[in-house]
């Protein structure tokens, strides 16, 4: 996706449809480009043309792109990831799932020593590149979005490990637990989860009271789930207990 067709998304996330007329007076290109865009844009299932414009895709089951979900929420994110990095200690082993906000706190593992890193987030390994102390171990398998690795090949290779730590995201929490939009990436999860010794979902309140269509684990199996703020459905509060973390104060 190019810059220009990033801007059409943008607003078309924001308002649902646009005219071409309208994309030509904001992103200032021509028409006959802007037709191209929609055109090659639709046929990637990210928008519906229509007569004069377009409108976005509809789909609960399937993500924004990345480059929407990496600057959505970024403040949320920055303050689940300056609280989750406490948990870490110099000399473990962590296994982190792909995922914007894991990302957001891979960024803070230069405070660490020795650390041992398995990931299959191609984005995830970027923001790690400048932690030179760190053994990053990248399991191979399948590109997958442009940006991680999964399949048989992958999993395979995470069952060869176990981690004090894995830290992890989801597309939805409710009080009955979390949910994906996408059961690839959901058996990532389930393989790292089941060779750790603590489990951390790192969450924010955007994200409540969203269920879609595949099921994680339920929260008896999750260690911690950390947030930027304390949700307002008490429901889900009352379902996380003590594991719900919001602050430094753990």
């Amino acid at each position: 996706m190019n810059d220009r067709q990033e801007k059409i998304y943008k607003i078309l996330n924001k308002q649902g449809n646009a005219s071409i007329e309208q994309l030509k007076r904001e992103i200032f290109a021509s028409e006959a480009t802007l037709r191209r865009d929609l055109t090659q844009m639709e046929q990637e299932g990210l928008l519906i043309r229509t007569w004069g414009g377009a409108v976005l895709t509809s789909n609960i089951n399937s993500d924004p792109p990345l480059f929407v979900r990496s600057n959505a929420n970024v403040n949320a994110k920055n303050a689940i990831a300056r609280i989750a990095i406490d948990f870490l200690q110099d000399n473990m082993t962590i296994f982190l799932a792909s995922g914007t906000t894991v990302t957001k706190l891979a960024k803070f593992f230069y405070k660490y020593e020795n650390l041992t890193i398995i990931t299959n987030g191609l984005d995830t390994v970027a923001a790690l590149n400048n932690h030179l102390s760190a053994k990053i171990i990248i399991p191979g398998g399948e590109l997958y979005e442009n940006y991680d690795l999964i399949g048989t090949l992958t999993e395979s290779t995470i069952e060869q490990f176990n981690a004090d730590l894995f830290f992890f995201s989801c597309s939805g929490i409710t009080a009955e637990g979390f949910s994906s939009v996408d059961m690839i990436r959901l058996n990532i999860i389930k393989k790292m989860k089941k060779n750790s010794a603590k489990t951390i979902l790192l969450a924010d309140t955007s994200k409540v009271g969203k269920k879609y269509t595949y099921r994680g684990f339920g929260f008896e199996d999750i260690d911690y789930v950390v947030m930027e703020a304390k949700p307002n459905d008490m429901a889900l509060r009352k379902a996380l207990g003590k594991k719900l973390i919001t602050t430094k104060s753990f």
